[in-house]
């Protein structure tokens, strides 16, 4: 049976062009604080702080950010969203995207507008459910009409406070069910993430564990500019299904 702990798989196609270089690129360092999910590339021991808006340093434009100096002593905090106060600088070397944060500080964040919901069934299930659209308000294009390079996901997340596991046992591969509608209807969009087998149609969260998980969201999902409602769950257990409205410029 597999278990569930924390699970968060940002999807490398949220990093495609995911950096730039203006034509006057800066040197030196500057403080900054930075929002975003602290992520661990195991094979190469490397930390990052994946943003969901593209930050601006040292005359470069990116969504990943690495981490250097003593940056495992944050791993507690891998796959949250978190809040990184550091001194950005160009990482000796080079490469892409060429500059990187040494952290003094860091904690983990509540995404803006996030959704709380509880289940509660006394002694069979209880467990805190929250969802949250990161970024809550974005553009998929900018003034001059190019593309921002956005990327906003569903933050989905199931923490079980029950003093045992609670065990999920899925009829289908399907897994998370996902629509977004239009706050005020006439447009709708769903799609549905699966499990790579079916052994992984049994999974727990073990007690005090967290299931996370993240979704991105492609421009077809809200492809005009307002206010929308997103709204996920298990797809074969209506217990869990939340929904968290955000706004698309």
């Amino acid at each position: 049976m597999r278990r569930a702990g924390v699970t968060l798989v940002l999807a490398l196609a949220l990093l495609s062009g995911a950096t730039g270089r203006s034509p006057a690129q800066q040197t030196g360092d500057t403080t900054l604080t930075v929002e975003g999910f602290l992520q661990n590339d195991e094979q190469f021991d490397l930390w990052t702080i994946v943003a969901p808006l593209p930050l601006h340093a040292l005359g470069v434009q990116t969504f990943v950010l690495p981490l250097v100096g003593k940056a495992r002593r944050w791993s507690r905090y891998r796959n949250q969203y978190v809040a990184a106060r550091g001194r950005v600088a160009p990482v000796p070397g080079g490469g892409t995207p060429g500059i990187g944060i040494d952290v003094e500080d860091m904690g983990a964040r509540v995404p803006p507008r996030t959704t709380h919901r509880t289940v509660d069934h006394g002694l069979t299930l209880h467990a805190d459910v929250t969802l949250a659209v990161v970024p809550d308000r974005f553009a998929w294009r900018d003034a001059q009409g190019g593309e921002t390079g956005v990327n906003p996901i569903a933050l989905f997340t199931i923490t079980n406070q029950r003093q045992s596991s609670i065990l999920f046992i899925l009829p289908t591969n399907d897994f998370l069910c996902i629509s977004v509608t239009g706050a005020q209807g006439g447009y709708h969009w769903d799609s549905t993430t699966k499990v790579l087998n079916p052994d992984a149609r049994r999974f727990a969260v073990q007690r005090g564990g967290i299931f996370r998980d993240a979704i991105r969201l492609p421009p077809d999902a809200a492809p005009r500019a307002g206010r929308y409602v997103a709204r996920v769950g298990v797809c074969a257990v209506d217990d869990y299904d939340i929904t968290a409205e955000f706004d698309v410029q």
